[in-house]
């Protein structure tokens, strides 16, 4: 990994922890984030995934994902150098294993 890939895997993961620790307080069964991403296609390959509970009923989800995108891509505007497109930010839900 480059020294400037390094950094940016930095900046990208200090302002998705913030962007998740503020969604834990505030987003109706939001669990996590995480990203993939492939530096050699910044930021074309960048990805985030908003993970949900298996309990926030469908609508409540999809109400909670849409406010959360404009919150992701403010957050990595300065660091892809504009607005990460909705399509590079999906949802899921986490299933417990019981």
């Amino acid at each position: 990994m480059l020294k400037t890939d390094k950094k940016l895997e930095r900046d990208i993961v200090r302002e998705l922890t913030a962007v998740c620790e503020a969604a834990k307080l505030t987003c109706s069964g939001f669990e996590w984030l995480t990203h993939t991403v492939d530096y050699a296609k910044f930021p074309e390959s960048l990805r985030v995934t908003l993970v949900f509970n298996e309990t926030v009923n469908e609508k409540t989800m999809l109400a909670e994902f849409k406010a959360l995108i404009s919150q992701v891509q403010f957050a990595l505007e300065p660091i892809v150098d504009g607005e990460l497109p909705a399509a590079q930010i999906e949802a899921r839900r986490e299933h417990s294993i019981n």
